[in-house]
């Protein structure tokens, strides 16, 4: 019985069958060509996009770059490097501190006295504010001190 079945065609497929543009007689759908939607480009062009608008759009004159004589080709090299040149003044700077380092010199000598004070002071006061190992020292024997005394208490009420 079960091998019968299977020799049978049913009678009506599962799958869906295409639907093509044209039938299988080759003329056009008329029912598919009316569900079409058709746009009118010409007439979407002049409504949304007028001539005389620009949709924000803003030309911007630059001013003409500063080098074109340059990138023009007519200016030769001013100066090239010489490696000899270059050689004698490396060797004569490196006994020399960096020149950062020479400016934060020559600025305290030129401090007055009144700023050099205002910094002395302040940088009193930010290692006191910044002493964060000692206040945590002092934390710590503050506590263990309010134990002793909170031990100290209920051993003299015990008795």
């Amino acid at each position: 019985m079960m091998a019968q079945n299977l020799q049978k065609k049913p009678s009506k497929g599962i799958l869906k069958t295409s639907r093509s543009v044209d039938h299988q007689d080759g003329t056009p759908s008329t029912s598919k060509r009316a569900k079409e939607q058709r746009f009118d480009e010409m007439n979407i062009m002049e409504t949304f996009h007028p001539a005389n608008k620009d949709y924000g759009h803003m030309k911007v004159d630059e001013p003409k770059t500063p080098y074109s004589e340059a990138i023009d080709g007519d200016l030769e090299p001013a100066d090239e490097l010489d490696a000899n040149i270059l050689a004698a003044k490396l060797a004569a700077s490196m006994n020399k501190p960096p020149k950062c380092v020479e400016s934060c010199d020559s600025d305290d000598e030129e401090e007055s006295e009144e700023a050099r004070q205002r910094r002395l002071e302040f940088e009193k006061k930010r290692k006191i504010h910044y002493n964060e190992f000692q206040a945590l020292q002092l934390a710590r024997q503050l506590m263990a001190q309010e134990e002793d005394e909170e031990d100290d208490d209920k051993a003299g009420t015990a008795t």
